[in-house]
């Protein structure tokens, strides 16, 4: 079984390697069955992943959708100028659930829903806390009709 760790560790050692260059856009597509008092927290350690991978501070996330529709879609944009869009909805999906597009300025890295077998995301990083402001941010932003701004 693949982890979802084990993926993000392959994005760090592919950004780490510069073939793709600078890092600028990152598209992240998650299928998950979570109940929905675990998205904020899914959709927060997802951000801090990217964050981490464009070494870039938050600059102001929105969301569209809800949880309890089972849809949402996060706007994020970084102080370094780089975005990132990322989409939670619920359902089982073929392979691992994560759907992936990173784009550098001089090339891209691509992972798709069919590309690895199941995983247990919760088994993957259940122990890990989520950052609390990220999660804030997330929170704040599921729960407005406006962008909000961040500070890390």
């Amino acid at each position: 079984m693949v982890r979802l760790t084990s993926l993000h560790h392959a994005v760090e050692d592919t950004l780490a390697s510069k073939r793709l260059g600078t890092p600028v856009f990152v598209r992240y597509l998650l299928e998950t069955q979570d109940k929905a008092g675990a998205v904020p927290t899914r959709l927060a350690r997802t951000v801090a992943a990217i964050r981490a991978w464009l070494n870039q501070p938050v600059e102001r996330i929105h969301a569209l959708g809800q949880v309890k529709n089972r849809q949402v879609t996060l706007t994020v944009e970084f102080r370094g100028g780089a975005t990132a869009v990322v989409g939670w909805s619920a359902g089982s999906a073929r392979g691992d659930g994560v759907d992936l597009m990173i784009l550098g300025n001089h090339g891209a890295l691509y992972h798709d829903f069919g590309s690895a077998a199941e995983w247990n995301p919760d088994a993957a990083r259940a122990e890990e806390k989520p950052d609390a402001t990220l999660l804030t941010l997330i929170e704040r932003a599921l729960s407005s009709a406006r962008g909000e701004r961040g500070g890390n």
